[in-house]
């Protein structure tokens, strides 16, 4: 059955509440967190959507995703593209039933150039660091929203969202895999759909805000904490009070540190991510904290070894005077 094209709808009236704003995302990742990512988005007015995912819609899908019953055994990207261009005439979304890692080179990078920000939202981290480098590659900003798995908290009780900038502005997703690892894991597919929904509307904040960084919404992030944690709805768990004291919707914003050697992604490190602050390049860039071992620029070096040579050939010329 042909789909057919949906009527204009006044723009004025559509944004008649708030302005619309405007960009291309690539979304990897059409389940739940993903799937609610993309609606947001379409919402607020960017577009075009890409949606890449290989999976089908299945029965134990619904009760967390935007898509339904009529929609089982459906590709979830393409599926949830129709359902977004039907309801947001506005949007052109498109889905790609596939594997993002495994699509054809000219297309993958086709689709990642197009993108104003990518959103990776996907249960591989593998997938996940394919994301990563791709944006890095394409200087693209780049999205993870994610649940913590952790068997001493409630499933989806906090949800964690990590965004990075490209040229060693901010640590990237390679960069927090010690800081991670320090933390719970975490997945994109646990926790029901109101705590999944509440990721995924301050995911969509995250994205408008890196879209339009001299929007006042961009105030929202800060380069020194570059992840943003969220408590739920919830009474708050023995394993996350050191994180949350009280019951309840909270959000703290946490600083994840450049790695104390490069990054073999995107060759950040504490070093050179504090030399580019003292050159004006980043100066709200975190400083080095201990382990990172002291270094000289080397212009500095230079000039203290002449002044040294010139202070010791004057001495001495004066001392053979003097004799």
């Amino acid at each position: 059955m042909t789909e057919r094209p949906a009527e204009p709808l006044p723009e004025n009236r559509v944004w008649a509440r708030h302005p619309r704003r405007t960009g291309s995302v690539l979304i990897v990742g059409a389940g739940a967190v993903g799937g609610f990512v993309a609606e947001e988005l379409a919402r607020i007015g960017f577009g075009p959507l890409h949606l890449v995912d290989p999976d089908t819609l299945a029965l134990e899908n619904i009760v967390r995703h935007p898509l339904g019953a009529p929609e089982l055994g459906q590709p979830k990207a393409t599926a949830l593209a129709a359902r977004i261009r039907r309801d947001f005439p506005s949007c052109a979304a498109v889905g790609h039933c596939a594997d993002f890692m495994a699509l054809p080179d000219e297309e993958r990078w086709s689709l990642v150039r197009e993108a104003d920000v990518l959103v990776a939202a996907t249960d591989s981290a593998a997938c996940q660091r394919a994301v990563n480098k791709a944006a890095l590659v394409a200087g693209r900003p780049a999205v993870f929203p994610a649940v913590w798995v952790d068997p001493r908290i409630r499933d989806a009780e906090v949800g964690e969202i990590l965004w990075t900038l490209p040229g060693r502005r901010t640590p990237c997703y390679e960069c927090a895999a010690t800081f991670r690892r320090a933390a719970s894991d975490t997945q994109a597919a646990r926790g029901a759909r109101v705590d999944i929904q509440l990721i995924a509307l301050a995911t969509a904040q995250v994205v408008t805000a890196l879209a339009h960084p001299d929007d006042a919404r961009s105030a929202i992030l800060d380069r020194r904490r570059t992840a943003i944690y969220l408590h739920g709805f919830t009474p708050t768990s023995p394993g996350v009070e050191a994180v949350f004291p009280t019951d309840g919707l909270s959000s703290r914003s946490v600083r994840v540190p450049f790695p104390p050697r490069p990054c073999p992604v995107c060759r950040g490190w504490r070093y050179v991510a504090t030399a580019d602050a003292s050159a004006g390049r980043d100066g709200d860039l975190p400083a080095p904290r201990g382990g990172a071992e002291p270094r000289w620029p080397v212009g500095a070096v230079l000039t203290a070894v002449l002044l040294l040579v010139t202070v010791l050939f004057v001495v001495s010329l004066a001392q053979s005077t003097h004799a």
